[in-house]
């Protein structure tokens, strides 16, 4: 099987995925290899083949610590790129990486521990926020605890140079496959480095994957399907892709399509219910737009594939360019690694009908598809080059000719070691002989089919495993949940089996109850109901209580799944009592859920309980007919996990936001729904307000009140920053927060008795600590004590007051002004006093925290404008403008993470063509922008009364603290009658008002200081930018940004600034994203050249030892705007 012609012009390597990957970060290291999408639409994170080699070798070089070549290394993430990183880490390493799905509650936890008591993991590799999750659950399970977890966000790149490449052979293992096996016994598939290669060859080949495929992947990464078809055949072809996560698809399947659409994905596929999933639930609006014309190869498998699905999927998608030849049925499975069969791509998938009669009976009669009894098959195409699909009689071991129904067995180099740990077992599986033939061995798959036309057709399996939606389901399993449902169960006879009914396979439980009288078994029911959806994630879609004894049994006791199957579809089970999903409302007798109500207080609004409780009710229809606080809508309702993503995207649709994976994923009742949404989603309020004001009333029955809710140390909030400080802990670098300064802070500071220079000072013009401005301060004290001790509208007032704020309008431009004590609550007093309900407040998607919380706090409705685009504005207000009374747009002079500044002139034509307020903080502008600095109105050499609103603060340029809002008297005269902020808090101290009116007027006679922090900011910026560093948006102001997009480095780069005597802050996640890690430098009037070369030296030089990729930034000089003259 040659593939050399599919990579052309390249020629890998094909040994293993280690030398693959080798391969192309020398070939290709700056091409993009993935491109995850973290909401499934726009949200990237990419990374090259170099990113996944340095971070490989890392793992590696750390996991080498543990001896661990040919030791087992336990895999436990969420989707993304770090479940991808620790693979290969574990490949590198020479180790046997085992993927299982990651912690949710305690019960996945006990698959969890299965896994890890088979497998006898040495290490535990997962990302930081499944410890964090796990770490509350590993109490009751101290065999896990035991083993050393390690998340590898923590590992330094700086261990990749100690990587040392193992000497790996064909047949070493490369991961165990945990995706068959019950819980109390879990199979993991021994899956060779050599049997990984021949499948991927296999799957290049089938797929005829070239070096201009474009792959595409939503399935689960722990699966084979999602592992080895989505992630590590692009890694052996070369080919990027894109991948998002499982829940992300489920939730929204538009997803998937718009990312094919985006991306020009040429390669994508998924289990049947996918197509099914998309059919169903994409509308027309949604496929405006698409092109999905690129799509080759739509392949499907992994589930029985039915051929009305592969139909109504190409009708419907047709219009925007799916070809029904790309559809691709094909057939594998995890002992297999992956691929078995497939067509070529030039061939079309076939349809034919069979009599289903006869294939009961092992035979094949081919039939016409309108013909009584027939059933239309899929075939799942041909065998590949070096491999033998026999079909097999199971009880004599003899090869069946075409045309004959019997157990497929495999024999490729594919096929899997074994099962981990389990010689018998692997054995009976594994190495099967054919009675009449020394070929072999062969691998018994367990599926019935037959070959007809070379085409192999599957019809059903031996056994008894139950698959839904492209999950494998063991009945052993789900049977004991059953039986602990309730004491009214016979133990030992239950019988739990699928079932097609409506093209649909459906969950059907059967259960004997004891010896007993009683008309009413809803409770049962219920129960069972209810534990099987807890533990299961699937609700039964039927349940038939029957006799006692009347279950059928083997001699030996053994409950016949098959029997009692066929018992049920021939109605012949002596049955008590029966629930069924797909009944008609009327004719199914649902248990109520008991009324456990509680009254709707702050904490449960009743417009956001009722918002919750329709989206149910939308998708549970006659299920949620009961609804309560407390309903669980898993148990209660026996909502699956497909409902209950439809249930979040119609809430997140209505508030323009999403829920975090781990939240989707845990939030099982009403109350826990409602709980989210006050969590994760800020400013819900003036949504709620469009909904209709009718009355939620809930009976004042109040159930316990949760730890979390009274307790300041179980608040989820504050356990969010518990996570954080012990991110920041994990590094073994110090906290570099709220550090002591042991002196006046201007280009230096003293920290520890060490003078250091410093980069963290907002002091942009040196008026903090200038004798002038202590002097005025001292003598202000001395003549009007520390403090007014009272609101100035009440008797706080003095004359320096008066002075200072007719001082700042002066300075400003405009006709008068109202300090605040405080910058933060200039802006939230103000935003949140002059708007209310009926208003719209849009703001710069990069504002500060004080305008959101004002913005928040007022009731308006909120709407952020993508960072400095005027006509993104425009548009917003050409759309919405008339709907609203006020509208108010808020920009920044210099914004304070990123260094830039808005286009002034076209804002304020903007504001004019819309008649809107215009407000501008100038909390970082003012003082460090214009000749003399008199701000952003100066740059541009604008008229400040064509801005309504100026905000200062007085803790930068003015050395000292509080904050002003500048304007016409009218607005300064209702803020100081009215303004909570002002009208109920006490005044400024005397000695912070003289003290900024002694900077202003130092300002105003020696405007030489502005010319001095412009120049240093321009100079430490282009030296900056000379080395190299990333300084993002930064644009000639005092904010310099050096961006690191890796929280760990720039922690690392700040700790070892510091110990080169220079103090920087790191600005980490979550307080921005972590793609947008940095050092932000504030720079001063006081700082010199030679302390500018000297830290922007020591910045790329710590940077080149943490990676010398931070050193390779460019910029076109052109981009810069040039200082104000």
């Amino acid at each position: 099987m040659n593939i050399d012609r599919l990579f052309a012009p390249y020629k890998p390597t094909t040994t293993h995925l280690v030398d693959s990957l080798e391969y192309w970060s020398r070939e290709k290291p700056d091409h993009l290899a993935f491109t995850f999408l973290k909401d499934g639409e726009q949200d990237e994170v990419l990374v090259t083949y170099t990113d996944l080699h340095d971070a490989a070798r890392a793992i590696a070089a750390q996991l080498s610590q543990y001896n661990i070549q040919g030791e087992r290394v336990l895999l436990l993430y969420g989707p993304g790129m770090d479940f991808l990183k620790g693979f290969l880490g574990c490949l590198y390493a020479g180790a046997i990486a085992v993927p299982a799905y990651p912690p949710r509650r305690n019960r996945s936890m006990n698959r969890i521990e299965s896994i890890s008591d088979d497998a006898k993991p040495k290490v535990v590799l997962a990302s930081f926020d499944v410890i964090e999750r796990a770490e509350t659950m590993l109490e009751e399970f101290p065999r896990l605890k035991a083993i050393p977890w390690i998340a590898t966000e923590n590992v330094s790149l700086n261990l990749k140079d100690d990587w040392v490449k193992p000497e790996l052979q064909s047949d070493d293992l490369a991961f165990l496959q945990y995706t068959s096996g019950s819980t109390g016994n879990p199979k993991g598939v021994m899956i060779s480095h050599g049997n990984l290669i021949q499948n991927l060859t296999m799957i290049a080949y089938a797929f005829e994957t070239d070096q201009t495929t474009r792959g595409m992947s939503w399935l689960p990464s722990y699966h084979d399907m999602g592992l080895v078809g989505g992630l590590l055949n692009p890694l052996f072809t070369g080919c990027p892709t894109v991948f998002m996560s499982p829940m992300a698809f489920l939730q929204k399947p538009v997803r998937w399509l718009r990312a094919i659409s985006n991306y020009g994905i040429s390669i994508s596929g998924g289990p049947n219910f996918a197509y099914d999933l998309c059919t169903q639930h994409i509308t027309d609006e949604e496929m405006e737009g698409l092109d999905i014309s690129s799509w080759a190869v739509a392949y499907n498998g992994a589930e029985p594939i039915r051929a009305a699905t592969l139909q109504n999927f190409s009708r419907r998608f047709a219009s925007i360019g799916f070809n029904a030849s790309s559809l691709y049925p094909c057939y594998g499975m995890a002992e297999t690694t992956l691929f078995v069969t497939g067509k070529s791509r030039a061939e079309k998938p076939t349809f034919q009908a069979f009599d289903n009669d006869s294939l009961h009976e092992h035979r094949v009669v081919p039939v016409s598809p309108d013909a009584e009894g027939a059933r239309v098959l899929v075939g799942c195409g041909k065998m590949l080059p070096n491999e033998d699909v026999a079909i097999v009689d199971p009880q004599t071991y003899r090869r069946l000719p075409h045309g004959k129904v019997g157990e497929i067995w495999i024999n490729s180099p594919s096929v899997g070691k074994g099962y981990w740990n389990k010689p018998s077992r692997s054995q009976q599986t594994f190495e099967a002989k054919l009675a009449d033939s020394t070929t072999g061995p062969y691998l018994r798959t367990g599926d019935l089919g037959f070959i007809r036309d070379d085409d192999l057709f599957v019809t059903g399996r031996m056994k008894d495993l139950i698959i839904i939606r492209g999950v494998n389901r063991y009945p052993q399993d789900i049977e004991l949940t059953v039986e602990q449902a309730s004491n009214r169960l016979q133990n030992g006879a239950v019988g739990a089996f699928a079932i097609d009914i409506d093209g649909r396979e459906r969950l059907v439980v059967v259960a004997e109850v004891q010896r007993a009288r009683r008309k009413d078994w809803s409770d049962v029911i219920q129960s069972i109901r209810h534990d099987v959806a807890s533990e299961h994630d699937v609700p039964p879609d039927g349940i038939v209580l029957v006799r006692f004894g009347s279950i059928p049994k083997t001699s030996s006791g053994k409950i016949q799944r098959h029997a009692c199957r066929d018992s049920f579809k021939d109605e012949s089970l002596k049955t008590i009592a029966s629930w069924f999903a797909w009944e008609n409302a009327d004719q199914v007798s649902m248990p109520t859920p008991k009324v456990r109500t509680k009254v709707a207080t702050g904490k449960e609004d009743p417009a956001l309980v009722e918002l919750v409780m329709s989206q149910i009710r939308e998708v549970g229809r006659e299920r949620a007919k009961n609804l309560t606080i407390e309903t669980n809508i898993v148990s209660d309702l026996g909502l699956d996990s497909l409902e209950r993503l439809q249930i979040a995207n119609g809430i997140e649709e209505f508030f323009g936001k999403r829920f975090p994976e781990e939240v989707l994923q845990d939030i099982d009742t009403i109350a826990a729904v409602v709980r989210a949404i006050r969590e994760n989603f800020d400013d819900i309020s003036q949504p709620l307000a469009t909904l209709s004001k009718s009355a939620v009333t809930l009976s004042s029955n109040r159930s316990e009140i949760p730890e979390s809710d009274y307790d300041f140390s179980q608040m989820p909030e504050y356990r969010r920053l518990l996570k954080t400080k012990k991110l920041l802990a994990s590094t073994g670098l110090p906290n570099p927060y709220f550090s002591v300064h042991e002196a006046i802070v201007r280009d230096t500071t003293i920290i520890d008795g060490r003078e250091m220079l410093s980069w963290a000072s907002y002091n942009y013009i040196g008026m903090s600590g200038d004798p002038v401005v202590v002097k005025a301060s001292q003598e202000a004290v001395a003549k009007y004590g520390t403090s007014v001790s009272a609101s100035r509208l009440v008797s706080g007032e003095k004359p320096i007051h008066g002075e200072l704020e007719r001082g700042i309008a002066n300075f400003i431009g405009v006709e008068d002004a109202i300090t605040y004590v405080g910058g933060h609550t200039t802006n939230e007093s103000t935003i949140g006093h002059l708007l209310g309900s009926g208003d719209l407040i849009v703001h710069d998607s990069l504002s500060h925290n004080s305008i959101i919380q004002g913005a928040i706090l007022s009731g308006a409705r909120r709407r952020p404008f993508k960072h400095n685009d005027w006509q993104e504005l425009d548009e917003i207000l050409s759309e919405v403008r008339h709907e609203y009374r006020r509208v108010l747009v808020v920009l920044e002079g210099v914004y304070s993470m990123d260094g830039d500044f808005p286009e002034l002139p076209k804002f304020i034509e903007v504001k004019k063509r819309h008649k809107v307020f215009l407000m501008v903080d100038e909390a970082h502008s003012i003082g460090t922008m214009g000749a003399h600095g008199r701000g952003i109105s100066e740059h541009f050499d604008v008229d400040p009364r064509e801005v309504d609103i100026w905000m200062g603060t007085l803790s930068k340029t003015f050395g000292s603290c509080g904050g002003y809002i500048a304007g016409t008297c009218e607005l300064i005269e209702y803020l100081k009658y009215t303004s909570p902020g002002f009208v109920y808090s006490v005044g400024l101290p005397p000695s912070n008002a003289a003290a900024a009116l002694a900077a202003l007027r130092l300002l105003e006679d020696e405007p030489q200081r502005v010319a001095a922090v412009q120049h240093n900011s321009r100079f430490f910026l282009t030296e900056a930018r000379k080395r190299g560093l990333n300084t993002g948006l930064g644009n000639n102001t005092p904010v310099v940004p050096v961006v690191i997009g890796n929280s760990l480095h720039a922690l690392k780069l700040s700790y070892e600034l510091f110990e080169r005597g220079i103090n920087v802050q790191p600005i980490l996640y979550p307080a921005v994203e972590e793609s947008a890690a940095r050092l932000r430098f504030f720079i001063t009037s006081t700082h010199s050249e030679e302390q500018i070369i000297r830290t922007v030296d020591a910045v790329a030089e710590e940077l080149k030892k943490i990676d010398p990729k931070y050193l390779e930034f460019n910029i076109d000089e052109e981009t810069v705007t040039p200082p104000a003259s």
